[in-house]
């Protein structure tokens, strides 16, 4: 301990002593020297603290130039090399006869045993008492079911560790007259079983309605004949409702295999209403306000196969009050003809999606189109992007040799035609050669003298445009799709959305960004950087909502943007396009990550990579409440270290979204 601190350390004693005794009164000039003593104390963890700065500023500097040095850089060319071949083979083998060789490549038994141990690691709820407990009505359709996995179904409603359900069953004319007899032993049994039979077969949608009839919950949830409840489902449920009613609640899933091992887990986002336009990614298990199922009719038989995507479409249609509960809660049979991640999909499945879909969105818009997606029972929407609307494509750049590149590139591969150039010059390098280069193309050019700043180049680019929607480009970039330029367009057009980015991948095909997460990495990160779409978040091929995405690829209306106060300036080089869609949730706009837009990144091809302390401080200081509640539209049951997709070292999340 040097001297000034002992010093103070006898001094504070002193104090201690003085106010301990309460014998004597404290003198005025007692109190002043009290509070000399912490302006000292106060004065010298200022200094200790500009001190650490100094010696993070620099360690940071150090570290920066280690990671840029040419041996550092040379010592990643290997993997490089590694990630170019192995995505060049992988393109290869997706479009040989060896397909099914790349599928089994890609889905190693690695990942099984992987969510195995997780499996075993999952802790249950900490089950407290609860204010309001809703009575659930789980409604269950059957129709000539195998015995074993029926009786393991309503096992599974049985053993609920929160009291307060009711089975409702109808059999739905099964040939067999064991199931009838097992039901009427059940119900007559004392438990809240409720069963009726129909001579005639309903269908799936009938059926469920006919149960649905016995059903004297607040909310009725959907289990089928073969499929399991997690023990803790129902008391999950019933815990998300505490903070107030919702209209639709969905959870997690996964499936069991044959050997009885739970496989394939469905980790989801919280509501995203562009992924549901995509996809039924809320699954099985869905959990609706007895009410609102009223309102609604139930289910439709004319959309059967799809039919529980069509209710999840009308429920979502007029109401925000969604609640995703991220646990895995329901367990699927995974039959023994199924060996993808999902049922195979039936033409006459798919074709009811379709028609329940393209009634919602021709509601919303008359003018879009929808249409199948590649995926098995996947579909996209294609909101209207008028001819008239003129983008503004702003790109800062001053390396003439990638921006050249980058310029032709968009020249050959943009089938949007209304669109101009931006170009924000920074007057560095080779000025000669960026001048004759800007005198041949067609553009505002916007010069910039001052250094390297991301924020302020791209607002001052952003002010000089004439384009209704703004395109933010970095001049690393280069498009793949000659769509790219119409999707981001046609999203950065609809009133409720807020910022549009885009797929981008590296030149070895491996991801660079399909949207960013917050409350993972130094406050941020791109889930499945790096990888070519491994890990357990299996949403890459959908348009959906996300948190953030980068601004090296980022369209928004410039109104929009213009509202929001543009970029923040003070975050010069990281964060500024985070904080941008941030502020812009904030506000109550959307963010979307369009995938059929996609281009190619170098990622810092143009700037030395790495992150700023004040930066990120920053960062931290002004969003920290949000990065602590945690993205709501990437897993908690993933990990918050790494960008791969990777299963969390802490399973079990008992809190809703």
């Amino acid at each position: 301990m040097n001297q000034p601190d002992e010093r103070l350390r006898q001094q504070l004693e002193q104090l201690r002593r003085l106010l301990q005794d309460g014998g004597s009164a404290i003198s005025r000039q007692e109190l002043l020297a009290a509070v000399s003593l912490m302006e000292q104390i106060l004065e010298q963890n200022e200094a200790a603290r500009r001190r650490l700065l100094r010696h993070e500023s620099d360690l940071e500097e150090r570290l920066r130039a280690i990671e840029n040095s040419r041996f550092f850089r040379t010592l990643r060319l290997p993997g490089r090399f590694f990630l170019d071949w192995r995505g060049r083979l992988g393109q290869l083998f997706l479009h040989s006869r060896l397909h099914p060789l790349y599928l089994k490549a890609v889905r190693p038994a690695a990942a099984v045993k992987h969510y195995q141990l997780w499996v075993e690691r999952e802790q249950p709820p900490v089950e407290r008492p609860l204010e309001h407990r809703p009575l659930f009505s789980i409604v269950l359709p059957v129709r000539n079911p195998r015995e074993e996995w029926l009786e393991a179904a309503v096992e599974s409603v049985k053993s609920q560790t929160y009291a307060n359900w009711q089975l409702c069953v109808c059999d739905d004319a099964s040939e067999e007259p064991w199931v009838q007899e097992y039901f009427c032993a059940q119900a007559g049994s004392g438990l809240r079983i409720a069963f009726t039979r129909s001579s005639t077969q309903l269908g799936i949608s009938g059926a469920t309605n006919r149960a649905g009839e016995l059903a004297e919950g607040d909310y009725a949830g959907f289990l089928d004949q073969d499929d399991l409840l997690a023990p803790w489902a129902l008391y999950c449920c019933a815990e998300a409702l505490q903070q107030g009613p919702a209209d639709l609640l969905y959870t997690d899933e996964d499936c069991i295999a044959g050997d009885g091992n739970r496989v394939q887990p469905v980790f989801k986002p919280a509501f995203s209403p562009d992924l549901l336009r995509s996809c039924m990614y809320m699954g099985h298990f869905l959990m609706v306000r007895r009410e609102r199922l009223q309102e609604l009719g139930w289910l439709r038989s004319a959309y059967d196969g799809s039919q529980d995507y069509d209710l999840a479409l009308r429920v979502t249609e007029r109401s925000a009050n969604i609640r995703h509960i991220p646990r895995v809660l329901y367990h699927w049979r995974r039959h023994p003809d199924s060996t993808a991640s999902q049922p195979s999909a039936k033409p006459y499945t798919r074709e009811a999606g379709l028609r329940a879909l393209s009634e919602v969105v021709l509601r919303r818009d008359p003018a879009a189109a929808v249409s199948y997606g590649e995926a098995p029972n996947s579909y996209r929407v294609r909101w209207p992007a008028p001819a008239s609307l003129r983008a503004s494509i702003v790109i800062c750049s001053r390396n003439p040799r990638l921006l050249s590149r980058c310029l032709q590139t968009i020249r050959q591969k943009t089938a949007y035609a209304n669109f101009e150039l931006v170009i924000v010059a920074h007057q560095a390098g080779d000025a000669e050669e960026m001048d004759r280069l800007l005198r041949q193309t067609d553009c505002v050019t916007v010069p910039w003298r001052q250094p390297f700043h991301f924020a302020a180049m791209n607002n001052l680019g952003a002010s000089r445009a004439g384009g209704e929607i703004l395109v933010f480009l970095n001049d690393d970039v280069r498009p793949v799709s000659p769509g790219w330029l119409e999707a981001l367009v046609s999203h950065a057009n609809r009133a409720e959305i807020g910022a549009v980015g885009a797929l981008l991948r590296y030149p070895s095909g491996a991801i660079q960004h399909a949207g960013i997460a917050i409350g993972i990495m130094q406050g941020a990160g791109h889930p499945q950087r790096h990888t070519f779409g491994a890990g357990c978040w299996n949403w890459l091929p959908f348009t959906r909502n996300v948190s953030a995405v980068t601004g090296a690829c980022l369209a928004v209306r410039k109104r929009v943007f213009e509202e929001l106060g543009g970029f923040d300036e003070g975050f010069p080089v990281n964060y500024n396009d985070v904080d941008f869609c941030l502020r812009a949730r904030q506000a109550g706009y959307r963010i979307v990550l369009e995938p059929d837009a996609v281009l190619r990144h170098e990622e810092c091809a143009t700037r030395q990579p790495g992150v700023g302390i004040e930066e990120r401080d920053r960062f931290l200081e002004r969003w920290g409440e949000w990065l602590e509640a945690g993205d709501p539209f990437y897993s908690p049951n993933l990990t918050r270290v790494r960008e791969d997709g990777g299963l969390s070292q802490a399973p079990g999340q008992p809190n809703s979204r």
